[in-house]
Order: structure tokens, then sequence, then C-alpha cells
């Protein structure tokens, strides 16, 4: 467990971290929640209910390619046995949505390119808006070296949809080399909040309410897995004005 509900202003979202070696074994369930299991590298077998899949995911860390993931909703058992040492993150909500456990590989992931200049940006769909969930939307982000993400600075705390959605937000990161940073400025005007946060490889911050801009070191690409809830599952970012 990483990130918990009912701390530091976190409502809805849930991470754990999973770390196997060949031939590992981790099995759970989803009583009252929904789970998005993402496969940052490695091979596994996954087995979802009555359901298995063999020998899925693959790539050897999140630089590597698109994302295998599964979604788990309310009321299934499931396993994770590793063929190769497998990393993942599991991200959970709250649910009482009944559904079918759906598969996601990398050929459903969709990549779109935001931003221009030095603040352009690959972004991942794992589980856009439009994906059947109660509360969660995953995905995943790439920065060059250099370059800012989640610019113009924007936030989603404040339920006026469509202007803007309510919803909590946790992010985690990696850094390729591994011995890099990035920073990330948490600010919010109307909180009287304005901190700024040191990112390393394995780095996670919570965002429950703010602006919340990252920027990469130069010669270090920046990856950040992330997950958002909120009781509305719409998807409407504020910029700053300012910038």
């Amino acid at each position: 467990p990483v990130i918990r509900r009912g701390k530091e202003g976190i409502r809805f979202l849930e991470l754990g971290m999973l770390n196997l070696p060949a031939g590992g074994k981790y099995r759970s369930k989803t009583d009252g929640e929904e789970i998005c299991l993402v496969l940052l590298g490695g091979l596994a077998n996954v087995k979802v209910g009555d359901v298995r899949f063999d020998a899925i995911g693959g790539r050897a860390n999140v630089f590597a390619g698109r994302a295998t993931a599964f979604y788990i909703p309310t009321g299934f058992k499931f396993s994770v046995e590793a063929v190769s040492p497998v990393e993942a993150a599991l991200c959970r909500a709250p649910s009482d949505l009944a559904g079918e456990p759906r598969l996601i590989g990398p050929e459903k992931v969709k990549v779109s390119v935001r931003g221009r200049e030095t603040f352009e940006r690959e972004v991942h769909d794992i589980i856009p808006p439009g994906f059947p969930a109660k509360h969660l939307m995953v995905g995943e982000t790439f920065n060059k070296p250099g370059y800012w993400s989640s610019y113009p600075p924007h936030k989603h705390d404040r339920a006026a949809y469509p202007e803007e959605s309510q919803m909590e937000e946790v992010y985690l990161f990696k850094v390729d080399p591994p011995q890099g940073f990035g920073l990330q400025r948490f600010y919010s005007p109307e909180r009287g909040v304005d901190v700024a946060v040191i990112l390393q490889n394995n780095s996670v911050t919570r965002i429950p309410w703010g602006y919340h801009p990252v920027a990469t070191a130069p010669g270090y690409r920046l990856y950040y897995l992330w997950m958002l809830a909120g009781e509305d599952r719409n998807y409407a970012l504020a910029d700053d004005p300012a910038h």
C-alpha cells in the first residue's frame, strides 16, 4: 500500500505497488471497489474470476512500450503470477457498479500528443472518460528531457461541469536514467498554498486540489502513471488564467 483513502484529502483513490519475482503469486479480490491493474514491467499470467490470461504484458519497463492493464469491477477474485519479474500498480476506487473484467492490451491504449513547444508530452489513456467505470480514470504521461507537462497549470477541484470537474488525482513517477529528477509545483491561491516538490524515481504525489505542473531535468525522461477519481466521473480542466 502506498496511498490509502481518508488521508491527506484523498477520499476515493488507493494505490498499491506489486513487485513479484519470477514464479511469485499475488491474490486479492474486489469487494466494494474497482481496480485497474497496470503492468509497469514484466510478463504475467492473470486470472480474474474464471477467465485466465497467460503471458501478458512483456514491456521491460514503462519506457519500453505501451501498457497492458486490466479493469476489474467489484465482486471478483483475481490473481497475478509472475512469468518474469513483475512490477505492477493497483489503482483502486470505491464502486458498486457491476460489470465484466476487461483486458486492456497495448493496442487499446489511446496515444495522443498534447501541448506544444517545450510543454509537448505524450499521453497514453488506459481508462479514458468514456470507459464504463464507476469512478476511475487512469493513464500514463511521458515527458521529454527538459520539458513540462500538466501545463499550462490546470486544476480540477471544483464541481462546476462543464467548466471544471471535482476530481482528486495521484501520480506515480519513474525517471530514465533512474538517478535523474524532476520538479512539481503545487499551488492554490484560494488556500494560500504554494510549494515545490523534488520528483525522483518511484516518487508518488497526492493532488486533492490545486494546480500541479511538472518539469523534467535536462538529460532525463520522466514518466508518471496518473489516476483520477471523483463523485461524478467527468473530466473538465480549468487552466490558471495567469498562465
